[in-house]
C-alpha cells in the first residue's frame, strides 16, 4: 500500500500540469530545458523524459499531436520556433529517443510518422528543413539532414539494417527467449551514417538508406531507393523505369 501511494505521488511530482489543460500528458523525471519566457506550446501530445534524460526546448517550439519518449540516457532539443507535429489524416507520430541525440535546428518542421533512435545513435536536422507526414527516420549510428532541405511524403531515411541477420538456429533461440517480445533488437545492426546536404530535395516515396551521402542541392526523384552511394552535388537521381508497350 505504502509502495504505491509512493508511486502516485512521484507521478503527481512528475506531471506537468500547465499542459493537462491543452491535453497533453508531460511526464518529467529527468532535466527539461525552457527559456525563462516560456513561450513553449504542446498540445495534444504525451511527453516522457526518464530520470537519465534530458529535453532541451527553445523559444516558440511547438509540439502538437505527438508522442516523444525519451530514455536510458536520451538527450532531444529542439531549436528556436521549430515545430514537431501531426498531420491532420495521420495517427499519432512516435519520436523514440533510447540512449541517443535528437537535435534539431531553429525554424524546421518535422511531421515524421516515426522518428527513432537506438544504441546512442543521433539524429541532427538543420534550420529551414521541413519534412512531411508519412515519412520515417531511424538510426542506429548517426543520420544528418541539412538546412533548407524539402524532404516529401512517406520517406525512408533509414543508417541500418533494422535487425540484425542471425543463423536460423539463433533466431529461433531467441524467439523463444524473448516470447512474446520476439522480434526486438538486442544488438546493434550493421549501419553506415546517412548524410543529406543543405538544399537537398527528396521526392515522395523515396528511400536513402544506409551509407548514403547527397552533397548539397541534390535532388532525388519519386520512389526512388539510393544505397550506399555518394552522389555528387546539383546531381538529380531517378529511378530507372522501362516502360514497354505490347
Amino acid at each position: 500500500m505504502i509502495r504505491l501511494l509512493k508511486r502516485i505521488i512521484y507521478k503527481i511530482k512528475e506531471t506537468n500540469w500547465k499542459y493537462k489543460l491543452q491535453g497533453s500528458d508531460v511526464r518529467i523525471q529527468g532535466e527539461i530545458i525552457t527559456p525563462l519566457n516560456n513561450h513553449i506550446t504542446i498540445k495534444k501530445s504525451t511527453i516522457y523524459v526518464d530520470y537519465n534524460s534530458t529535453i532541451i526546448l527553445h523559444e516558440g517550439v511547438r509540439l502538437e499531436g505527438i508522442g516523444l519518449w525519451v530514455t536510458n540516457g536520451g538527450r532531444v532539443e529542439i531549436g528556436a520556433h521549430s515545430f514537431l507535429e501531426r498531420s491532420s489524416n495521420a495517427t499519432k507520430p512516435e519520436y523514440i529517443v533510447n540512449s541517443g541525440v535528437l537535435r534539431v535546428a531553429d525554424h524546421t518542421k518535422l511531421a515524421c510518422q516515426r522518428l527513432w533512435i537506438r544504441f546512442g545513435s543521433s539524429i541532427e536536422v538543420g534550420q529551414y528543413t521541413n519534412v512531411n507526414p508519412g515519412s520515417e527516420i531511424r538510426a542506429d549510428e548517426k543520420v544528418i539532414i541539412g538546412s533548407y532541405c524539402q524532404l516529401s511524403y512517406n520517406l525512408r531515411i533509414w543508417d541500418t539494417n533494422t535487425h540484425c541477420i542471425y543463423s536460423p538456429e539463433k533466431r529461433n533461440r531467441l524467439t523463444r527467449d524473448y516470447f512474446p517480445r520476439f522480434g526486438y533488437e538486442y544488438e546493434r545492426p550493421r549501419t553506415a551514417p546517412v548524410v543529406i546536404g543543405d538544399g537537398t530535395w527528396i521526392g515522395e516515396r523515396a528511400s536513402i538508406l544506409k551509407g548514403t551521402t547527397l552533397d548539397e542541392n541534390v535532388i532525388v526523384g519519386y520512389n526512388t531507393t539510393v544505397a550506399g552511394k555518394h552522389i555528387p552535388r546539383q546531381k538529380t537521381v531517378v529511378q530507372g523505369i522501362e516502360l514497354k508497350i505490347i
